[in-house]
């Protein structure tokens, strides 16, 4: 399977000015190269870029099974951050059944089922993440603090908004920030001056999980 991870992937012919600044090659990408730039596009909040790889690499066969998870995963966290929760539920149901411990998976498929107003399943996925202390991002904080102001929870709502901001969040607005703050501070106890931290968008540690790499995207609720 060692030729898989030289196969060009369909259509490519990017070079370096296709990624932006700092990327000097100037040759065809690989499959692998292909599917690198993409985690690092969407690591970055470059969604764009990530997209017209992730569309190419549906092109693309006889991949090795590792590359072809990978490629899976940048087309299910493209579709997330784009906001296309069904197909991107689809994908990280699949991923997350054949690999139920690996957290990042578990973290994109909890935001994919709140996008689709899946709330319970989505609430029981991020409790598990969180029960081990490995909900990485922001969207994630700001997904489940919207779910658990719905169930009544308003301690742990506000603890999680606040966690929110300072945690990285890719496709950071004003607006979001906005609207986190409006959050926290209508459920913040009267009389409580504390303001809450400026938001933070600090790069995802990539290197945990089994399967996957990168950060992930706005909730369907986030502006």
């Amino acid at each position: 399977m060692r030729s898989g991870l030289l196969v060009l992937v369909a259509g490519f012919a990017l070079v370096g000015s296709a990624f932006g600044k700092g990327h000097q090659s100037d040759k065809p990408l690989t499959a692998d190269q292909a599917v690198a730039e993409a985690e690092q596009a969407l690591d970055t909040g470059r969604v764009g870029e990530a997209a017209k790889i992730a569309e190419r690499l549906t092109k693309t066969h006889g991949l090795p099974k590792e590359l072809a998870t990978r490629s899976d995963i940048v087309l299910a966290r493209t579709n997330l951050m784009l906001g296309q929760y069904a197909p991107s539920e689809k994908i990280f149901a699949r991923i997350h059944k054949s690999a139920p411990k690996d957290v990042r998976i578990t973290e994109w498929y909890a935001r994919s089922l709140e996008g689709l107003g899946k709330t319970d399943a989505a609430f029981a996925l991020f409790q598990e993440v969180l029960a081990k202390d490995e909900l990485a991002e922001g969207d994630s904080y700001w997904a489940l603090a919207q779910l658990e102001r719905q169930k009544g929870k308003d301690k742990e709502a506000l603890e999680h908004a606040e966690l929110a901001l300072k945690k990285p969040i890719m496709l950071q607005s004003d607006e979001l920030d906005l609207a986190i703050q409006s959050f926290i501070k209508e459920l913040r106890p009267a009389g409580d001056a504390q303001k809450p931290a400026a938001a933070t968008p600090t790069p995802v540690d990539t290197t945990h999980g089994t399967t996957a790499s990168g950060a992930g995207a706005p909730t369907k609720s986030a502006p």
